[in-house]
C-alpha cells in the first residue's frame, strides 16, 4: 500500500475517533444534564404537592373558622332580639351557655353575673365539663388567655361597674385567637347593653310611679287648699254683702268698701295661684257650651266702668256688629281674659284711655285692649308671660301683684287653640291681641244660663249641709233675704239621719266634711232612691272635684265664695222645675 494511500487511511481514523470521543463526551454531558433537570423536576414536584398539602390544610381551617364564627354570630343574632323583647333572667343566661356550647371548638363555658338579685350576689352558670375549667386567672384586663390559651376570660362591665365575666374553655388554632376575642367581647357588650336598657326601664318605671304620686299629692293639694282659702274667703265676702244691706254711717260704709275690695283683691290672687296650680297638674279644664258674647262683654264693660272712673281714666268699649249672637266656648274663662287684661292695664296706666275692641275676623273671636300706660322694654317682653314675672320685680317697685295674670292668659289661650300677641312702646302704651277659634252656636241650642224669674220662692224647704260655723251663719242669713230658713246639719251623716224623717225640696251640700263628706252622703241617697235636687256647695274649682260632684249625683255646683244672687238663681230654677 503507498504510502500516502496510508496516510490518508490513518488520518480518517484520526478524524472518526477524535469524533467518537466528541459524540461520547457530549452524551455524558447530556446525560448529566438529564440528570440534573430529573433532580430538579423531582424537587418542583415535592413543592407543588408540599404546596397543595398546605393549601389544602389552610382551606380545611379557613372552612371550620367561617363556620365557628357563622355559629357566634347566628347566636348572637337571636339573643340580641331576645334581650329586647325580655329583661336578662337566669333563663336566658342558661340558654346562650347551652347554645355556645353546641360550638364543637367550645368545651366549656361559664357565666358568672353580679345584677339579677336583690341581694346583689353573684350567680354563676355552667354548660360542658366544669372540670376543664383552669383556677382562676389573675384579671390584668378585661379581656385575658391562659397561658395555654385554651382559656378566655372577659369582664362584662357597666359603665364603671364590673357586672360579671364571661369564660370559655376553646380547642381553637392559635390563627383563630383574633376572631374568637371580636366575637365573643360582642356577646359582652350585648349583655351589658341589655343590662343597660333593663335598669334604663326600671328607673323609667320608678320615675313614672313617682310622677303619678307626684300629681295625685297636686291635685289633693289644688284641692284642700281650693277649701281652705276659699272656706274662709265666702265668710268674708259673703259678710261684707250682707252687711252691705244694712243701716250704716258713711265711715261705717267707707269701711266696708275697703274690706270688699281687698277680699275680692285676695279673691283674684287666690284665683290666680290655685288656676297655676291646676295648670300645672294638668287639671284645668275648658268647656264647649253656648253663650252670649254680647252678654259677657257687656258684663265687662259694667265692671270696669265704674273702676276705671274711679282711676280717671277714659274707657272706650267696641262691640262690633258682625260678632256672631251665640258662640260655643267657655264664658267663664273668656270673662278671665277680659278681666286680667283690661286690670293689668288700668294698673299699668296713670293717665289717659283703655280701649277694648271685639270683633269677628276669619271664623275667629277677636278681641284687643289698648292703653296709654307706661308700656314694656324690648327686653322684658320675652319672660312677660313667665309666672311670678312683672317688668319691675324689686322690693320697691310701684305696681303691685302676683305676676300671675298674663301667665294665667297665655296658658288659657293657648288651651283654647287660640293666639295671644301683644306690641308696645315705652311710654306710649301696649296693646294685646287675642284670637280665638270659637265655633258657631247650633240655633236649636238653648241658652246656658237660666235667666232670673220673678217667683216666690219662699216656701221652698231647704236643708244646708254645713261644716263650718261661719259659713253656716252665712247662708242662714242669705236665705233669710228671702224669707227662708233653712235646717241645717253639720255632715252628712245627719243629713241622711235627717232625711230619714224630714223632706226637703232642695238640699245645699258642702263637699269637704267630717264623718261622711258630701260626696259619700250624695252617693248613698242616691243609692236609696232620693230624687230631690242637690247642689254642691264646693271650694274647689278643679275639673277632678266638678266632675266627682256630678257623678256621685249632685244636680248642680255652687263655688265658693257664692254670692246672694247665685243662690237665689239656683232656688228660683228649681223651684221652676219642682212646683
Amino acid at each position: 500500500m503507498p504510502n500516502d494511500e496510508f496516510n490518508s487511511l490513518t488520518e480518517k481514523v484520526n478524524l472518526l475517533s477524535r469524533k467518537i470521543e466528541r459524540e461520547k463526551a457530549a452524551k455524558k454531558a447530556a446525560e448529566k444534564l438529564l440528570e440534573e433537570k430529573s433532580r430538579e423536576l423531582y424537587a418542583a414536584k415535592q413543592l407543588v404537592e408540599d404546596s397543595l398539602m398546605n393549601i389544602k390544610e389552610k382551606s380545611e381551617q379557613d372552612i371550620a373558622l367561617l363556620h365557628f364564627k357563622t355559629y357566634l354570630e347566628s347566636i348572637l343574632l337571636d339573643f340580641n332580639q331576645l334581650f329586647l323583647q325580655k329583661p336578662i333572667s337566669d333563663l336566658l343566661l342558661q340558654r346562650l351557655l347551652d347554645d355556645l356550647i353546641g360550638i364543637d371548638e367550645v368545651k366549656a363555658c361559664r357565666i358568672r353575673f353580679n345584677a339579677l338579685t336583690s341581694e346583689k350576689k353573684a350567680k354563676t352558670f355552667y354548660a360542658g365539663n366544669k372540670l376543664l375549667f383552669q383556677s382562676e386567672l389573675k384579671a390584668n384586663s378585661a379581656l385575658y388567655w391562659s397561658e395555654d390559651y385554651q382559656q378566655l376570660n372577659i369582664i362584662i362591665n357597666a359603665e364603671a361597674n364590673i357586672l360579671g365575666g364571661l369564660t370559655l374553655v376553646i380547642d381553637a388554632p392559635r390563627t383563630w385567637q383574633n376572631t374568637i376575642e371580636k366575637q365573643l367581647l360582642l356577646f359582652c357588650e350585648m349583655i351589658s347593653a341589655a343590662h343597660k336598657r333593663q335598669q334604663l326601664l326600671a328607673r323609667t318605671i320608678e320615675e313614672k310611679q313617682r310622677a303619678e304620686s307626684s300629681e295625685r299629692s297636686t291635685r289633693d293639694f289644688v284641692a284642700m287648699i281650693n277649701h281652705e282659702l276659699r272656706t274662709p274667703l265666702n265668710g268674708l265676702l259673703g259678710s261684707a254683702e250682707l252687711m252691705s244691706d244694712t243701716q250704716l254711717t258713711p265711715h261705717q260704709r267707707q269701711l266696708l268698701n275697703t274690706m270688699h275690695q281687698s277680699g275680692e283683691l285676695l279673691r283674684v290672687i287666690i284665683n290666680d295661684l290655685l288656676d297655676l296650680s291646676k295648670m300645672s297638674a294638668g287639671m284645668l279644664q275648658i268647656v264647649e257650651i253656648s253663650f252670649s258674647p254680647r252678654q259677657v262683654c257687656t258684663m265687662i264693660y259694667d265692671i270696669f266702668k265704674q273702676r276705671t272712673a274711679e282711676f280717671g281714666l277714659s274707657f272706650a268699649f267696641n262691640y262690633h256688629t258682625e260678632v256672631p249672637e251665640r258662640l260655643l266656648g267657655d264664658p267663664d274663662r273668656i270673662k278671665q281674659l277680659f278681666v286680667n287684661l283690661i286690670g293689668n292695664s288700668i294698673k299699668f296706666t296713670q293717665s289717659g284711655q283703655i280701649t277694648v275692641d271685639i270683633e269677628w275676623q276669619d271664623g275667629q273671636f277677636c278681641f284687643s285692649v289698648t292703653d296709654t300706660g307706661c308700656g314694656i322694654p324690648a327686653d322684658k317682653v320675652d319672660t312677660l308671660f313667665d309666672p311670678f314675672t312683672q317688668v319691675n320685680n324689686s322690693s320697691n317697685r310701684v305696681y303691685e301683684g302676683t305676676g300671675l295674670g298674663l301667665a294665667i292668659c297665655k296658658h288659657l289661650v293657648d288651651e283654647m287653640h287660640g293666639d295671644l300677641t301683644l306690641t308696645s312702646e315705652l311710654d306710649k302704651g301696649t296693646q294685646f291681641n287675642i284670637r280665638l277659634p270659637l265655633k258657631l252656636a247650633p240655633p236649636s241650642q238653648k241658652p246656658n244660663h237660666t235667666h232670673e224669674v220673678d217667683v216666690a220662692i219662699d216656701a221652698m224647704t231647704v236643708l244646708v249641709v254645713e261644716d263650718s260655723p261661719v259659713n253656716q251663719v252665712l247662708i242662714e242669713m242669705i236665705l233669710a233675704k228671702f224669707d227662708i230658713k233653712p235646717a241645717i246639719v253639720n255632715n252628712g251623716l245627719e243629713a241622711i239621719e235627717y232625711l230619714d224623717s224630714h223632706v226637703v225640696d232642695v238640699i245645699f251640700m258642702d263637699c269637704r266634711m267630717p264623718v261622711v263628706d258630701g260626696f259619700e252622703a250624695t252617693k248613698r241617697l242616691r243609692n236609696s232612691g232620693y230624687s230631690k235636687p242637690i247642689i254642691a256647695l264646693t271650694a274647689s274649682t278643679t275639673s277632678t272635684e266638678t266632675e266627682q260632684c256630678y257623678l256621685c249625683g249632685m244636680n248642680g255646683i255652687i263655688n265658693k265664695p257664692y254670692q246672694k244672687q247665685e243662690i237665689r238663681n239656683v232656688l228660683t230654677e228649681w223651684w221652676a222645675k219642682i212646683k
